[in-house]
C-alpha cells in the first residue's frame, strides 16, 4: 500500500511523532450502496496509522498513562465498523479519524479499509487518506 503523498510542512512535523500503528485489523462491516451488500456483512481490512508528538509519546516512568495507548485506536475502529449500517468507505474512514483526534496528543493519520470480498479477480478495493487535526 503506497500512502498518498503529504505536504513538506506535515512531513516536517512527523518528523517530531512516533506512529502508533494497527496493521490488517480484519473485521465483518455492514457497508455498501447495493442492495446485496445490505444483505450481509463484509469482511474488511483496515490499517491505521496515528501519529503522536513525541513529547507525548516519550515516557518517563514507563507508565501507559503516559501514552496514547494502542488499544484506544484499535477500539476506535471496532466501534465505528460496529456502529450499524454504512453506505461508504469513506464516510467510516472519516468517522475512525474524528474519534481519534479526540486525543490531542494524535495529530495526524493515516486510515485505510478495504474490502476483500467484492471482485474475484482482485485482492481488496479500498479507500486510504490522511487526516489532519
Amino acid at each position: 500500500m503506497i500512502p498518498h503523498p503529504i505536504s513538506p510542512a506535515l512531513a516536517e512535523q512527523l518528523e517530531h511523532c512516533r506512529s502508533i500503528f494497527v496493521r490488517n485489523c480484519v473485521l465483518q462491516v455492514s457497508i455498501g450502496v447495493y442492495d446485496f451488500e445490505k444483505e450481509a456483512p463484509q469482511s474488511m481490512v483496515f490499517n491505521v496509522t496515528a501519529y503522536v508528538r513525541r513529547e507525548s509519546a516519550s515516557p518517563k516512568h514507563d507508565g501507559l498513562n503516559e501514552v496514547v495507548d494502542y488499544d484506544f485506536v484499535r477500539n476506535t475502529i471496532i466501534e465505528h465498523a460496529s456502529s450499524g449500517h454504512v453506505q461508504l468507505q469513506e464516510t467510516l474512514c472519516d468517522r475512525i479519524a474524528e474519534t481519534l483526534f479526540t486525543k490531542k496528543q494524535i495529530i495526524a493519520a493515516y486510515i485505510a479499509s478495504e474490502k476483500t470480498d467484492i471482485y474475484a479477480d482482485c485482492d481488496a478495493i479500498g479507500v486510504g487518506a490522511w487526516y489532519v487535526s
